[in-house]
């Protein structure tokens, strides 16, 4: 008998890949049950709905999403570190997730329901991150002649484009996590350079 843990992460899976493949106006739930390996049945019971899953996804997307992550780092007012693990952090859910992030993020322009569904969370991300950023400034941390949404949005734009970079313009392969990990920790330190009060790292 399959576990109803294993039920629910298949089908957010299978949802979450076929999203960014078809958009989600172009996925059907039964599309998703089959490529979960289970019966539609199975995904009404558990979501209700295909908004349903969608809702469970987005609530996963903001888990992971840094700026909503920042206060759960274990010292926050440790700015290296934290920004560090935000990034980690930010680059591996684009790298699982960019693909369905981006093209949901397309369908919010002209489907209501994903834009109902997920159409706060990226700008209350963003807030939050910008939020953290404001305390670091005022923890002298971080340049105060910059504004937090900018130093926000600069860090998004790093991480993003890291990603995009390779996955959506296949430009380049993701590195091993050895090297991943010694790349992110030189990209934050870049950011660093230009962001925090010493103007070094």
């Amino acid at each position: 008998m399959i576990a109803a843990g294993d039920t629910t992460e298949r089908i957010l899976a299978a949802a979450t890949a076929l999203f960014g493949e078809r958009g989600y106006a172009g996925t059907t739930t039964r599309a998703i049950a089959e490529a979960a390996g289970v019966n539609e049945v199975t995904l009404f019971r558990r979501f209700e709905s295909k908004a349903g899953v969608l809702r469970a996804i987005g609530e996963r997307f903001a888990e992971q999403a840094a700026g909503f992550a920042a206060a759960r780092q274990p010292d926050p007012g440790d700015t290296r570190a934290t920004l560090l693990a935000l990034a980690r952090s930010e680059i591996a859910s684009a790298a699982q997730n960019g693909g369905a992030a981006i093209r949901l993020a397309f369908d919010a322009r002209t489907v209501p329901e994903v834009a109902e569904i997920l159409g706060e969370g990226p700008r209350r991300n963003m807030d939050a991150l910008a939020a953290y950023m404001a305390e670091r400034q005022n923890a002298g941390d971080l340049r105060q002649d910059l504004d937090s949404r900018v130093l926000a949005e600069a860090f998004f734009s790093m991480t993003s484009s890291y990603v995009m970079y390779r996955m959506v313009l296949g430009a380049e392969e993701m590195p091993s996590d050895p090297a991943l990990d010694a790349t992110i920790g030189q990209l934050v330190d870049l950011y660093l350079s230009g962001a925090d009060t010493r103007g070094n790292v």
